[in-house]
């Protein structure tokens, strides 16, 4: 191939699981407690460092949930985890809680 062909510059991915933002088949159950309380809290625009404080735990602690919650629920970046999270319904827009 070279530098001059039209698919020299295109790289083949495809998203995981198929879907930008997750697997649509995995839902809040499929998560443990923790993973879902750091799920959220990314959905709601934490840091690692913050959501190291709410949860009491150390980082390489977030980390892991952190890795294996995007496993579980099919993303490899934080900004498809939000996205996986809005939709679960882990983020309260203003004005509509309960």
């Amino acid at each position: 191939m070279s530098l001059t062909s039209p698919t020299a510059a295109v790289p083949a991915v495809a998203p995981v699981g198929g879907h930008a933002a997750g697997s649509p088949d995995v839902t809040l159950d499929d998560l443990s407690k923790r993973e879902v309380d750091v799920i959220r809290l990314i959905t709601q625009g934490y840091s690692n460092e913050e959501i190291c404080q709410e949860l009491y735990v150390t980082n390489n602690t977030v980390k892991s949930f952190i890795r294996t919650a995007y496993r579980k629920i099919g993303v490899t970046r934080r900004s498809q985890a939000v996205i996986w999270g809005f939709k679960q319904g882990l983020l309260e827009l203003p004005g509509t809680a309960a």
